[in-house]
């Protein structure tokens, strides 16, 4: 059902991964957007489809996940502040990115922790082009003279843990 979108993104990052997968690759948000991916968050999933950041007081992109593909969970509200209901799966559409760095998913649909784990090599080039587009967000801010607490050391450290050959 949602394997129609995205291709020609997903078909373009493939051919510029194909010979060196760990390779940098300037990944930005416009290029993830729109490739469906498997991810978790802990709660339910707003029925409005959005999750609204109360610290920003604005609505996400889409509905926030802790984690997507093969990624760490990001310290967002969605990682944190539901940890007591437990975690949620979800399939669905990458929106863009929410207040605490987080992806954001539209159009999702919820799956059993099972369908999760099998999904996961089905998105393994989503997820790549996620971790890619992290890595590469954190090295342009460290050109331009930005302290954001990593170095280009451990922002390949990341992309090295986090990309599934």
């Amino acid at each position: 059902m949602y394997q129609k979108f995205g291709t020609l993104k997903i078909n373009a990052y493939l051919c510029n991964i194909i010979k060196n997968p760990l390779k940098p690759t300037n990944m930005t948000t416009q290029d993830i957007i729109g490739m469906t991916i498997v991810g978790y968050r802990y709660g339910v999933a707003p029925e409005c489809g959005r999750s609204y950041n109360t610290r920003e007081q604005e609505w996400e992109p889409g509905v926030s996940m802790a984690s997507v593909g093969y990624c760490r969970e990001f310290g967002s509200f969605a990682a944190n502040a539901n940890a007591e209901e437990g975690k949620h799966y979800y399939i669905g559409v990458i929106a863009g990115f929410g207040g605490d760095n987080e992806i954001c998913l539209e159009d999702v649909e919820e799956i059993t922790a099972e369908q999760y784990e099998e999904s996961l090599a089905t998105y393994k080039e989503q997820s790549n082009a996620v971790v890619n587009c992290y890595a590469d967000r954190w090295e342009a801010l460290l050109d331009r003279g930005f302290n954001i607490g990593k170095t280009y050391e451990d922002i390949e450290a990341f992309r090295n843990l986090y990309t599934k050959l």
